[in-house]
């Protein structure tokens, strides 16, 4: 075997490898895509679930207060209309100065 025939097949043997390799990092790459979406699938799901979790959280509590509001009215009816009647007069003459 002649010198140029060594070399020409060392280049191709060379370049073989180079596929194969591509081939490889091209799959690496693949699967990273398929782990990335998958750990972002997770936390869309988490994030998800725990905003369900304030929204209810939340709720609760506003119901709360209107719970607590209602008593307070049913209590002292007298003070809760003189409370808005003062709160209308109030914003009245705020809407009146503009």
């Amino acid at each position: 075997m002649s010198a140029d025939e060594k070399t020409m097949r060392s280049n191709a043997d060379s370049v073989e490898q180079l596929r194969t390799q591509a081939a490889r990092i091209k799959e690496d790459v693949r699967e990273l895509g398929h782990v990335a979406r998958e750990v972002a699938r997770e936390k869309f799901h988490e994030m998800r679930a725990q905003a369900d979790g304030y929204v209810k959280a939340g709720t609760e509590k506003a119901k709360q207060w209107e719970k607590s509001f209602e008593d307070q009215i049913r209590e002292h009816p007298l003070r809760s209309v003189a409370i808005a009647a003062g709160v209308g007069l109030v914003v009245g003459l705020l809407l009146r100065r503009h």
